[in-house]
């Protein structure tokens, strides 16, 4: 269904460049063409950033997860792994996943040696680039102006996160410090509890993963039961006042200014590629094994793999599909103007089938990165 509606773009905004070498795109941020339409240049515009961003996203995310799965493997005792030193390396997606397999074949060979794995996971997440698309978002506007709202206003109370200076009534995580509730967090406890909680390790103290109700200090996530305790960590799902330092760990909703719509849908992709990830906590407890390596190696490298898998990867598909959709978009826009033809030319071609092989390329790396952490028990 895709192919035909990029050919059909291809070669008409390439013969068009073709004509008027001179007046191609310099690319992103180039001196506006008095040739182009505004709202189309825009269009355009928004769409060449939004695959400049999934092209470094790309190359981070599986750069990050081949150096994970190189570690593992050879931390295992597992010949011959791939080297993923060279990013430019064209076979790098076949090593990636041919590094990943030594990793789970190194796992494997520890827990048929009669190794098990306890695993806790805290934190671990993504929040939005809201400043990049509120500026990208100002050059998409129909009328010429547009307040974009704030990330309060336009993120979805679930996703909304932030330092709650007051009572927090969703969840409240810290990863590093002492405590995460403090006092009287009277809700669910994932991470160590110092005080009492109702579910006890086999000594009869609160110590360790505590899973039950925590009247003490919590240092993970403690999910608060109205009215809850002080937040001294990043609270997310509800504070009884404004946050302080907002941020959105999910897609913003649509400013209600009148703006472009193909621009706009660029300028959220945009928004969700360059969103900062970070990896959670993850306490490896390993009994038996050969190597004496596995809780080490994977304490050090799982948590990237799993990012990738849980956290990274859904979001960079999902705006990758977007790209996409809205390239084609652009396309079509530019071809129906002879002057976005020679201004953009082929370098809509061009990000456009630099867009399709990181989308292919994320892919392999986030498949890659779910069934190590599937190996090692992280998976979903």
């Amino acid at each position: 269904m895709k192919k035909p509606k990029k050919s059909r773009l291809i070669l008409p905004i390439a013969l068009a460049a073709m004509a008027f070498p001179g007046l191609t795109s310099a690319g992103c941020g180039a001196i506006e063409s008095p040739l182009c339409d505004a709202t189309i240049g825009a269009r355009v515009e928004a769409f060449i950033s939004a695959t400049d961003a999934l092209i470094a996203a790309t190359a981070k995310l599986k750069n990050s997860v081949g150096a994970s799965c190189v570690a593992i493997a050879t931390d295992l005792g597992q010949k011959d792994v791939p080297d993923l030193s060279k990013p430019d390396d064209p076979d790098f997606d076949t090593k990636l996943q041919i590094a990943c397999t030594f990793a789970n074949q190194g796992i494997d060979a520890e827990l048929t040696a009669g190794a098990t794995l306890s695993l806790e996971i805290v934190g671990g997440q993504c929040t939005l680039a809201a400043s990049a698309q509120f500026n990208c978002e100002a050059k998409c506007s129909v009328t010429g102006t547009c307040d974009p709202g704030g990330v309060e206003l336009r993120c979805e109370p679930g996703d909304l996160s932030g330092t709650c200076e007051a009572k927090c009534t969703g969840d409240c995580t810290v990863t590093t410090g002492s405590v995460a509730c403090d006092g009287g967090c009277s809700g669910q406890c994932t991470g160590d509890c110092s005080g009492a909680c109702a579910v006890k390790d086999n000594k009869g103290k609160c110590a360790g993963k505590c899973t039950g109700t925590c009247s003490g200090q919590c240092t993970g996530t403690c999910q608060a039961v109205p009215p809850s305790a002080t937040c001294s960590g990043s609270c997310k799902g509800g504070c009884s006042v404004e946050y302080k330092a907002p941020t959105c760990e999910g897609t913003l909703k649509p400013p209600s200014c009148d703006l472009d719509a193909d621009c706009q849908a660029g300028c959220s992709a945009e928004a969700q590629l360059t969103a900062v990830c970070t990896p959670p906590t993850i306490k490896v407890v390993v009994t038996g094994g050969v190597t004496g390596k596995l809780a080490s190696t994977l304490e050090a490298n799982l948590p990237a793999l799993y990012s990738a898998a849980i956290d990274q990867g859904p979001n960079v598909i999902e705006a990758a599909a977007l790209v996409a959709a809205k390239g084609v978009d652009a396309g079509a826009a530019a071809v129906d103007s002879l002057g976005c033809l020679a201004t953009y030319g082929l370098e809509v071609v061009s990000q456009f089938e630099a867009s399709v092989s990181a989308s292919v390329s994320v892919s392999v790396s986030i498949k890659a990165s779910a069934s190590v952490s599937a190996k090692a028990g992280a998976g979903n």
